[in-house]
């Protein structure tokens, strides 16, 4: 856990110490002129999808920082993720375990976990400015090890539904991601570990709350519809902080509702974007 920590402070020290005076709270922008998608709603959340888009030609980097417990089991991930905006609706992403330490076959290894690629379609704006709607599609490829837990060992395409809906003038967010995990193929492994489809949904609130947001979310994944035994369920609460115009620092706390669900854990995410349209 220490190991933990010195990374989150080498990877999120220098942004806390260069924060300059701190912002306008959000909530007093909201009353004091209008704003766009972006100013309104967080860039990133723990589980869910964020409904902001890219626009053309912008980037935005997510740093993750991830531990998880359940028992006597740890798991801690560095993750970045990359999204580049196509157009103003039509973005690309890669996702990718950079390491992935983990206790589950015994002694803690270290190695690289899987890796995603993806591209999403946003309507910013549906019959309302406050209803949004996107459509995603990702591939995962099983680069991590899955005898050492490092991956699932699946190759994997995932559509999914994103909705958001905003309330009191963009004050609350009501939101969600609905997808499947079609399993195409896997590496090979043991019979019992062989992976199968799943079904899962991540939905939630968001309020604005000082500098930033406070949610909570609702994650729900299952494979028993296609032969699996696994129904994984979590509570999320985390605070998106608005640091600066453009990025943002997170912290999750997701706590497990089931037994084949992680007991607790920690999550960090800064997220920062960069290009696209000129302010």
């Amino acid at each position: 856990m220490r190991d933990v920590l010195a990374i989150l402070l080498f990877v999120f020290g220098p942004c806390l110490y260069a924060q300059s005076s701190a912002p306008e709270p959000l909530s007093a922008q909201l009353v004091a002129r209008p704003l766009s998608l972006e100013q309104r709603q967080p860039l990133e959340l723990v589980y869910a999808d964020s409904i902001v888009p890219q626009d053309k030609h912008e980037t935005m980097l997510v740093t993750g920082l991830w531990y998880m417990r359940r028992s006597r089991d740890r798991d801690a991930l560095l993750t970045q993720k990359i999204e580049w905006g196509i157009s103003d609706q039509l973005q690309v992403s890669t996702f990718i375990h950079v390491v992935h330490s983990s206790n589950l076959t015994g002694p803690t290894l270290v190695g690289t976990g899987d890796f995603e690629v993806g591209a999403r379609y946003t309507w910013a704006t549906v019959r309302s400015t406050f209803t949004h709607v996107a459509v995603a599609l990702d591939a995962g490829f099983p680069t991590g090890d899955p005898a050492k837990r490092f991956g699932e060992g699946a190759y994997t395409v995932s559509p999914s539904l994103l909705l958001s809906h905003e309330l009191q003038d963009g004050k609350y967010q009501m939101f969600g991601t609905t997808g499947v995990d079609l399993v195409m193929d896997h590496r090979k492994m043991e019979v019992a570990e062989v992976p199968h489809h799943a079904l899962f949904s991540n939905a939630g609130v968001t309020v604005h709350a000082m500098h930033g947001w406070a949610a909570a979310e609702l994650s729900v994944s299952s494979n028993r519809w296609a032969g699996g035994n696994d129904t994984q369920m979590a509570v999320t609460p985390s605070y998106i902080w608005r640091f600066r115009r453009r990025a943002e620092l997170l912290f999750g706390l997701p706590v497990g509702l089931t037994g084949s669900t992680d007991h607790i854990g920690g999550v960090f995410k800064l997220t920062f974007e960069a290009g696209g349209k000129p302010e």
